[in-house]
């Protein structure tokens, strides 16, 4: 009777805890640390406000909007993630 892989809960094992890509990471892990995985893996996979809102603007200059959304047109949600701190929002 097969059992799912602990980590990625998607591939089916037999004889083992963790599939094989999932045995990988936690070599890696067992290496590098889980705090410094888990560092590498926010820099380099997730987005962070400043990084979401250059993707926005550089999406806005390939596209070539002319006109600015304002904030208030913006669903709440999406403000909090979207727009970040310049001169041009402080003023």
């Amino acid at each position: 009777m097969p059992f799912n892989c602990y980590l990625c809960e998607k591939e089916s094992v037999y004889l083992t805890w963790f599939c094989g890509d999932c045995r990988k990471i936690k070599n890696i892990m067992n290496v590098y640390g889980k705090k410094e995985l888990l560092q590498i893996l926010e820099t380099t996979c997730l987005r962070n406000k400043n990084q979401i809102g250059y993707k926005i603007d550089n999406i806005v200059k390939k596209v070539g909007f002319k006109e600015t959304i304002k904030e208030s047109e913006l669903p709440k949600i999406e403000t909090k993630m979207v727009l970040r701190n310049t001169k041009k929002n402080l003023s």
